[in-house]
């Protein structure tokens, strides 16, 4: 069976992006500056990115390495700058007969899917250590009923701007930009690809919590196979849409922009 995918705009312009190669496939996440100071825009970078992805995977060696390379690329081909270049999670996935390799950088979603029934969910969550105070502090702020406001834009610039300080830095969190070194701190998994039935890979606006049905990653993969990834994403988007206060799921967007790509593997 086929690979399915399918990417929904948050808003104006989608800042994410997919590729799907030979027995690969990844899915990025361009990072919007909410004070407008990059150069370049989100989707711009994530799409350079997943280009050159495209062309250093299939070289092989370690995804990792793939991914340096690719962000190398893109940094020499245009000239980037960490100060003005935007960001991008990468969530990237290689299969072969024998084995099943997830690569993540940054907040986005690899998940294992099991003949048994089970699932293993593969994700970066080094970013959730960084400006955890200014976190908090918009999610209590929707949480009381005050809404996507001036004021939230507020937090959120003191946000990113905490999470500037502390980007592709030890002490920190790593994401694709600028640094390509920054690639050797993703975090891989491999495992045999006997009893691996499916994968999924996703942006993280994609939350099964959000789904008006579904409790599980396995619950949003069977509804891509029957109604196709875009009914998923959509039914989330139209699900966000009763809380436009961000009360009831706290969350710096109304809405996020949204990826799914689902590989059937048995």
């Amino acid at each position: 069976m086929k690979t399915l995918a399918a990417t929904l705009a948050g808003a104006s312009r989608n800042q994410d992006r997919y590729v799907i190669g030979e027995r690969f496939a990844a899915v990025l996440d361009g990072a919007t500056s909410v004070a407008g100071d990059r150069s370049h825009d989100p989707g711009w970078y994530a799409e350079q990115l997943a280009d050159a992805i495209e062309k250093t995977v299939p070289q092989g060696g370690s995804l990792a390495g793939a991914v340096e390379e690719a962000i190398r690329a893109v940094r020499d081909a245009h000239g980037l700058t960490a100060e003005t270049t935007p960001t991008s999670t990468v969530a990237l996935a290689r299969w072969s007969n024998d084995t099943v390799e997830t690569y993540m950088l940054g907040d986005s979603y690899g998940v294992i899917f099991y003949a048994d029934g089970t699932e293993a969910v593969h994700t970066d969550d080094r970013l959730d250590a960084v400006a955890v105070n200014e976190r908090a502090a918009y999610r209590k702020r929707l949480a009381e009923g005050h809404g996507y406001d001036k004021g939230h834009r507020a937090l959120m610039l003191d946000l990113q701007a905490e999470q500037a300080r502390r980007c592709n830095r030890p002490e920190g969190y790593w994401i694709a930009g600028a640094h390509p070194e920054a690639a050797r701190h993703g975090i891989t998994s491999v495992e045999g690809r006997a009893g691996v039935s499916a994968l999924v890979l996703a942006s993280d606006g994609v939350d099964p919590a959000r789904h008006p049905e579904a409790t599980t990653w396995h619950d949003l993969y069977d509804e891509a196979r029957q109604h196709g990834p875009a009914h998923v994403l959509q039914r989330i988007h139209e699900a966000e849409s009763t809380d436009p206060g961000g009360q009831r799921w706290p969350r710096a967007k109304l809405h996020d922009d949204k990826t799914l790509v689902c590989v059937p593997l048995a």
